[in-house]
């Protein structure tokens, strides 16, 4: 597999507090990577690195050949998608023009093109969020602004998919839903990288964990490995047992 992301030894602090320490690690395409990890271990932080919004202290990202600051800001916006884990809900666009916004890497006039109406009416309607495309953006609930918010990343028709906790607000339904359309994407030839602390939906849609811990990537395991050794799972919890689903994949249960 070609490696289409390539992070070599990022280091990344917020003032004397050190939240990534060398952290390498690379993906292809095809690939749906899961980003866990407690709270303030980095995660948020490391794919800001990634979509280029954060500078790091130390290390580099290479994407597809070519070092990220060789990119320009166009250009880079065409290869990464990148949806953080808040966004202001009072933005005065309705859910369509904000999920145009994915296009604007894409167009060199201030109208969409005929391209651009079908990349974003197909995001909105694989997120469920078309029957919306009317309404003001603040109008909207928690869930169907999450759900506009991740098919405006769906439409920068971008190589590489860097999710912030994409299913935040979203119910059991379309959780599921969300997590099926990114490995979709990845079936399809994408990168998608989705930082979550839904252990399950992780083991269930993705094909590999990125365990963050002390600033490092702890564990890296595939997650069709992941039942083989539980010693991951105690970086989370105690009250966490790790078994399998009747089908003999991996599955999370709380004590």
């Amino acid at each position: 597999m070609s490696r289409l992301l390539e992070v070599d030894g990022i280091s990344f602090a917020y003032g004397s507090r050190s939240v990534l320490d060398s952290v390498s690690f690379h993906a292809g395409a095809g690939e749906f990577l899961a980003l866990i990890g407690m709270n303030g271990s980095g995660k948020s932080t490391l794919l800001d690195i990634v979509s280029g919004f954060r500078r790091p202290e130390a290390g580099s990202v290479v994407i597809g050949g070519r070092r990220q600051l060789e990119w320009k800001r166009r250009e880079m916006a065409q290869q990464v998608s990148h949806l953080p884990q808040s966004i202001h809900a009072d933005l005065p666009f309705t859910a369509e023009q904000l999920v145009g916004m994915g296009r604007y890497p894409h167009t060199d006039s201030w109208f969409e093109s005929e391209e651009d109406h079908r990349h974003i009416r197909a995001a909105m309607e694989r997120t469920s969020s078309w029957p919306h495309r009317h309404r003001p953006f603040q109008s909207l609930s928690g869930g169907e602004r999450q759900r506009v918010l991740v098919a405006a990343c769906l439409a920068q028709n971008a190589a590489v998919l860097l999710l912030d906790e994409p299913s935040t607000f979203l119910d059991i339904e379309q959780q599921l839903h969300c997590f099926s359309v990114l490995r979709d994407e990845a079936l399809a030839g994408k990168l998608c990288i989705a930082a979550t602390h839904d252990l399950n939906l992780a083991l269930t849609y993705c094909t590999r964990l990125l365990v963050l811990a002390n600033g490092v990537i702890a564990w890296d395991i595939r997650t069709a490995e992941a039942h083989e050794n539980k010693e991951w799972l105690e970086l989370f919890s105690r009250r966490l047992e790790l078994g399998t689903t009747p089908s003999g994949a991996p599955w999370v249960w709380y004590q």
